[in-house]
């Protein structure tokens, strides 16, 4: 018991970790020390501690060898856990999120991104959600000092997103050796329970020695056995071990002397020198081999017969070297483990380097012959002696996509690196180290692998290896060398060879799309492929990108939404963009100008296709990515119920997320779309209480361009706070940022607030100009919704020309009767009533401030609602009520959440679809019953009706 010795604050501190967890309050909590500590008999302590509590239990343990094998700590756990079940339930179990878990961590792909690694994580994810369900669940992690980076990803990925499920999460390491990667994090996080067990004081150590002697030390043997151990219990319990051994006697004070001379360092090389060579020599291999090693396995590359191996594991045992553990599954090999890896620390420091290579040189054969995975040949190999394996570059080159497929890209890097010692003019390799070295932050190095294996490929694949070169050029030179690079690659490409030559003529284009200086030459580029079919991937992103050129150019709206529609040629640009950056940056700008022209009907359809997609592979990002295009539209169409509830379900998927330049812009998108929205129902507080979450979250983040977008909702913020002097201030921002990016599109109406600012300064010619620019914009551009909201805006700076104001807000109707836009037409139609009720025409008034009022009403504009009452009102009427007062009381987002239950969905599948835990889901459906004043889901589509 000694590891438990001096730990009561420790124990407790699990122990309530445990109990929260049990309530559903997920808990982390890291163990940190250094080697013998106590931290594994702590993590056995929590073990049994879950165990008494009706915890589901997963445990992992660490291993050094196994640190080069991508997912290795998260195989274990997923493999002993679903080892337990049998039957149905290990049927159900692999069935769903576990066993595409499973397949998501055996595949493969040399070009895998992180995006593939963070959609494998967020599946990971819903396997500890699954494995929670039932009862509460414990992770252990021992030894996370060597656990796989992947699988520390993973887990760094879990402490984030257990707040709200009943998971403990426990992680035992030594101190990690610097602060950066996934480890560090870990340790340090501000959400994390970490525990520093101390060395035991003098006391502990007399304890100690009593309870293994069964008699009172001597005050010298106790200060001898401190010294020497400074306090560690394992290295204290080696020495009595020792001791044991000697036949010395610890109430005898001469022992001391003999504790003295030991030394603990000692400990370890004096029971190796008692053990047989034969059990020495297993020892060595299982030192090799690793953690949880093949008994038979051990034995082939010790090289000892089935006799000696039985007799060597019991001596090994019985010296308390190794452990046997026995097999998970059925006619499975007996599994042998080190006790301490203290020990395994002293084995593996008796082999030099020709024994130790020696030794992985045969445990990769062995491995080879029973067709074992790549990268566990691969952390063998590239320690054995040149030639081991005739088939070496085929195994780096395997184990280097296992690796980076599972985001352990340095590693990858190393089997490559080895491959290309072996093959150094394989263009196939250069390629692949060269993206690599890219993905990994060396841009210098990658170019000048990527353009060599240019040089040794042809067609296709040479063209999409001189476009990463270019991609590497612009972080090393900057995109307008990256461009000129590609421009000169085209300048000398063969016109035979079109189809390859689309593909630099496509990263050309994303690469010219963030650089103002390039716009006019983007566009003249451009242009030349406006007849393309769209046939091919290349097609396709060059038409989005010309799509792009004609929303930001102010082309004919008509023209932009053609090219839009031939750019995404129904689905097909987005199946291009799974695994791949540029697609999906095409898919993006296409689906944004296609909505810009008021293309509703075929946006409706892709966005369908792509939350379809997202809902069964994709990752939080990706259905944040989707569902911020989703608030575009919805925002267009005057849908604010929809505008809330998309911006609400980004943000809540991508809570948990680092605060990358894509996940700042993802945020700031849904943030203006959200304050948007509360503007719109009188939640003036809300929207500034959102925009001062923004800025305090992101501000040590990075700068992005949607960033700008929130200058427009501050202008409108300043208004309702009767600011004009502020407004015009942020919408003159607004302006300069798009004149800086080379843009003015009409769907981006900087000049709105800065006319209304300008108004309620007095300055009414300054507010005519604004809006007559804006209205000569929107005619140039012609999509129905832009223009009818400036030709609103030219009749609300007209002051004191009731007649033209009528003229005018009736051609904004007429426009916007053609439009998408609901809410629009509905703010025309009660600016036109007003305007009648204002000229006498209280007939006329009542009848259009009626229907703006049903439309306001169905819109969820509960503001401009408001208004169409308060002049009814004025004009006798009374207006009747639309909404029900329960319904009305429902946030956006419970009622998505409502109208998913109510179509018969449990509260898993609405949080898979929704990418939020079941506990939100669950939440969500508590607040939606009491707010109805029902008691459950069989009343809910009743009260919904």
């Amino acid at each position: 018991m000694s590891g438990v010795l001096e730990r009561p604050d420790e124990l407790g501190r699990i122990a309530a970790a445990l109990d929260a967890a049990g309530r559903g309050d997920g808990q982390v909590v890291v163990i940190e020390g250094e080697a013998g500590i106590g931290k594994s008999r702590l993590v056995a302590e929590a073990r049994a501690m879950a165990k008494e509590r009706g915890f589901v239990r997963m445990q992992s343990t660490g291993d050094e060898v196994e640190s080069a094998m991508a997912w290795g700590v998260v195989r274990q756990l997923i493999e002993r856990s679903i080892a337990r079940y049998a039957g149905e339930t290990r049927a159900a179990i692999i069935a769903g999120p576990t066993g595409r878990a499973i397949e998501a961590l055996d595949k493969a792909a040399p070009d895998a991104g992180d995006a593939e690694v963070v959609r494998t994580m967020h599946a990971l994810w819903w396997v500890a959600v699954d494995l929670a369900a039932p009862r509460p669940l414990l992770i252990t992690i021992d030894d996370a000092q060597w656990a796989d980076p992947p699988s520390l990803r993973f887990l760094s990925y879990l402490s984030k997103r257990v707040g709200d499920l009943p998971i403990a999460l426990l992680v035992a390491t030594r101190p990690p050796p610097d602060r950066l990667g996934p480890l560090a994090e870990l340790t340090v996080a501000r959400h994390v329970e970490r525990l520093l067990p101390r060395p035991l004081s003098r006391d502990g150590i007399a304890v100690l020695i009593a309870e293994r002697s069964r008699s009172e030390a001597a005050d010298e043997v106790v200060d001898a056995v401190l010294a020497a151990s400074g306090g560690n219990p394992f290295l204290a319990e080696s020495l009595l071990d020792e001791l044991t051994v000697l036949d010395r006697s610890t109430t005898d004070a001469a022992t001391a002397a003999t504790v003295r001379g030991l030394g603990a360092s000692a400990v370890s090389r004096t029971l190796l020198s008692r053990l047989s060579p034969t059990a020495l020599a297993l020892a060595k291999t299982v030192a090799v081999l690793g953690a949880r090693t093949d008994i038979w396995a051990a034995g082939a590359v010790a090289q000892l017969p089935e006799s000696a191996l039985a007799a060597a594991v019991d001596e090994l045992v019985a010296a308390h070297v190794v452990t046997v553990e026995s097999a998970q599954t059925p006619h499975a090999p007996a599994l042998l483990s080190f006790v301490h890896p203290v020990i395994r620390d002293s084995v593996a420091s008796t082999l030099g380097p020709v024994d130790q290579a020696t030794l992985h040189g045969r445990a990769a054969e062995a491995l080879w012959a029973a067709r074992a995975a790549a990268d566990r040949i691969a952390a063998h190999l590239v320690q054995a002696p040149a030639g081991t394996l005739e088939a070496a570059v085929a195994i780096f080159t395997e184990a280097a996509n296992l690796c980076a497929t599972a985001g352990d890209v340095e590693k990858a890097i190393d089997y490559l690196n080895r491959a290309v010692e072996v093959e150094p003019a394989n263009a196939e390799l250069q390629g692949l180290l060269g993206k690599l070295l890219l993905r990994n932050g060396d841009p210098l190095t990658a170019r000048r692998y990527l353009l060599a294996a240019a040089s040794g490929s042809t067609g296709r694949e040479r063209a999409a290896l001189l476009g990463t070169a270019a991609s590497a050029t612009s972080v090393v030179d900057g995109p307008v060398a990256a461009a000129a690079e590609l421009m000169h690659a085209l300048d000398d490409w063969a016109d035979d060879d079109r189809p390859a030559r689309l593909a630099l003529d496509a990263r050309l284009g994303i690469i010219r799309s963030y650089l103002p200086s390039e716009r006019k030459r983007a566009s003249e580029h451009l242009r030349g492929f406006a007849d393309l079919p769209g046939d091919s991937a290349d097609e396709r992103i060059l038409l989005a990108l010309l799509a792009q050129c004609g929303r930001y150019e102010v082309s004919p709206s008509a023209d932009v939404r053609r090219t839009a529609e031939r750019a995404l040629r129904r689905g097909a640009l987005l199946k291009d963009s799974v695994g791949q950056a540029d697609p999906l940056v095409g898919w993006l700008l296409a689906m944004m100008s296609l909505i810009a022209a008021d293309g509703v009907g075929p946006a409706r359809d892709e966005i369908a296709g792509a939350q379809d997609w997202v809902r069964r592979h994709g990752s939080p990002i990706e259905f944040a990515m989707v569902a911020n295009v989703s608030d575009f539209l919805a925002w267009r169409c005057g849908d604010l119920p929809a505008v809330e509830a998309d911006a609400d379900g980004v943000l809540a998927a991508i809570a948990s997320e680092d605060l990358t330049p894509q996940v700042v812009a993802i945020r700031a998108t849904a943030v203006t779309f959200a304050a948007y929205a509360a503007l719109e129902r009188g939640d003036l507080a809300g929207a500034e209480a959102m925009l001062a979450e923004y800025d305090e979250s992101s501000r040590n983040a990075p700068r992005v361009i949607a960033a700008m977008w929130l200058e427009a909702t501050r202008a409108r913020i300043a208004l309702e706070q009767d600011d004009p002097m502020a407004a015009l201030d942020h919408a003159y921002r607004l302006r300069d940022d798009m004149v800086a990016a080379d843009l003015d599109p009409p769907a981006v109406p900087w000049r709105t607030p800065a006319a209304l600012a300008q108004l309620r300064l007095g300055d009414e010619a300054a507010a005519r100009e604004l809006a007559n620019d804006q209205l000569e914009l929107s005619r140039r551009w012609g999509a129905a919704s832009d223009l009818g909201a400036a030709l609103r805006l030219s009749a609300k700076v007209d002051v004191g020309q009731g007649a033209r104001r009528v003229e005018t807000l009736t051609e904004a109707v007429a426009v916007l009767e053609r439009s998408p836009a609901r809410l629009e037409l509905a703010r025309a139609l009660v600016d036109l009533g007003e305007a009648y009720r204002v000229v006498g025409r209280r007939t006329d008034a009542r009848e259009t401030l009626n229907r703006g009022g049903e439309l306001a009403a169905a819109c969820g504009a509960v503001v401009l609602r408001t208004r169409v009452a308060e002049v009814l009102q004025a004009l006798g009427d009374r207006p009747r009520a639309l909404v029900a007062p329960g319904q009305d009381s429902l946030t956006a987002s419970e009622r998505r959440v409502a109208g998913l239950a109510v179509t018969g969905r449990s509260n898993r599948d609405i949080a898979q679809e929704l990418f939020v835990s079941p506990k939100t889901v669950e939440n969500h459906l508590g607040r939606i019953y009491i707010k109805l004043g029902i008691t459950g889901r069989r009343e809910l589509g009743r009260a919904l009706a």
